[in-house]
């Protein structure tokens, strides 16, 4: 592992003593691309890569009359099909910020997961599935098993290698004294391709209450649940804790990284996790304790009982946040955030989309702004294909409401 660590540091100096790199080639402009199929306004977008079809999920419509649905582009992206419905007519889909839908695909199985307002006041953590690769999705269902509402919110979707579906989110249902102003992480498993959910499970209270959990797995089985945990005196630092009896109990949480973030309040910003055969990569936002605000990538190697010491790999972009990680069929680990030019750090420009690729050595390269990401992007999301290409999707404000859009790169050296 120290290996590790030093072979990183040394990458990245050489790195930034040579300079950027054109390591990307993007397209000049980027695209609304649901615009152009007629949904207006879009938002919080998330992609997806199967076989040969790019996977849209977006909401559309106004905030009082929002939907959930899913596009596909047959063609890499050229055009794109108008969207398939997966919230029911009427519901409306709660959706800002970090607290977005998420998708997941299996086979021929496709999987969506959202919050939408309840009738009884808060919101529900809903469903649906389509086992036709996305083509038709059946009647939503609900997730959570609580007797009474409350809050739910921040939620994550992924698909265990055996097929197992699992959701995690931010629950209010158990309020703690000792831990005001704090949530706590919840999980639920599908083992019948979304059918019904099981029981719901508890894996951490005092956690920030804004920041979105995320799930992955290993290669033997295990579980990870990754989160931002408020530590005595308001520090906020990614954990991540292990299951190894398919989610039914978690060990104990380890501290990713001795960030020592003291902030009181929840800065809205969660981990994202991947993992390439035995290694699971973890990247997240922290401003630290010594000015070094970043996002940050760590990596484990022995099944998250412990992790590299972190390398900030946003540079000198300014205000670098939310970032998303994305691992290729053929390997590649790329990772995607928002931030502003570092050239003109005096000065409040609009917010881009930026791309580094982490090497297998663990170095990173140097920050690739996306062209035509000039109208403040919000929360670019991530999906890497083979040979190089790179497809990431953001939403940007325009005159007309908010837009999704989409930018297709390759790497400068044709994927090598």
């Amino acid at each position: 592992m120290r290996q590790l660590i030093v072979v990183l540091a040394l990458g990245l100096a050489a790195l930034g003593a040579a300079g950027p790199q054109k390591i990307f080639q993007f397209e000049p402009e980027a695209r609304p691309v649901l615009a152009e199929v007629g949904v207006a306004p879009s938002r919080h977008a998330k992609l997806a890569l199967r076989t040969s079809n790019l996977y849209l999920l977006a909401v559309h419509g106004g905030h009082g009359q929002s939907q959930l649905g899913l596009s596909v582009s047959g063609d890499g992206g050229d055009s794109f099909e108008p969207p398939v419905p997966i919230s029911e007519p009427g519901a409306a889909v709660s959706s800002h910020g970090e607290n977005s839908p998420s998708v997941a695909f299996n086979g021929t199985d496709a999987y969506a997961l959202w919050e939408q307002g309840s009738a009884e006041g808060g919101t529900e953590l809903m469903f649906a599935r389509s086992l036709r690769f996305g083509r038709k999705f059946e009647k939503p269902i609900r997730v959570t098993d609580k007797a009474r509402p409350s809050s739910n919110a921040f939620s994550h979707l992924s698909v265990a290698p055996n097929g197992e579906i699992y959701a995690v989110w931010l629950d209010g249902r158990n309020p703690r004294a000792e831990a005001p102003g704090t949530s706590s992480v919840f999980l639920a498993k599908s083992t019948d391709r979304g059918a019904t959910f099981g029981r719901n499970i508890e894996v951490a209270s005092g956690v920030c209450p804004c920041c979105r959990p995320v799930v992955a797995f290993g290669e033997q089985g295990e579980v990870y649940v990754s989160w931002r945990h408020v530590f005595k005196g308001d520090v906020r630092d990614i954990v991540m804790a292990t299951s190894r009896d398919g989610g039914a109990a978690f060990g104990a949480p380890v501290r990713v990284a001795d960030d020592n973030w003291k902030i009181s309040g929840c800065p809205h910003s969660g981990p994202s996790v991947a993992r390439k055969g035995g290694r699971l990569y973890v990247t997240w936002f922290s401003e630290g304790v010594s000015k070094d605000a970043g996002v940050r990538v760590a990596w484990s190697d022995d099944g998250a009982k412990t992790f590299s010491r972190p390398a900030i790999v946003s540079g000198g972009v300014v205000d670098a946040n939310h970032p998303a990680l994305s691992i290729s069929e053929d390997g590649r680990v790329l990772v995607v955030f928002q931030g502003r030019d570092p050239v003109k750090k005096e000065s409040w420009g609009p917010a881009q989309a930026y791309l580094v690729e982490i090497s297998g050595a663990g170095a990173a390269t140097p920050p690739v702004v996306l062209p035509g990401s000039r109208k403040s992007v919000s929360y670019p999301a991530l999906a890497a294909g083979t040979v190089g290409r790179v497809y990431v999707a953001w939403t940007e404000p325009g005159e007309k409401g908010t837009a999704v859009m989409l930018s297709r790169g390759r790497r400068a050296n044709g994927g090598e």
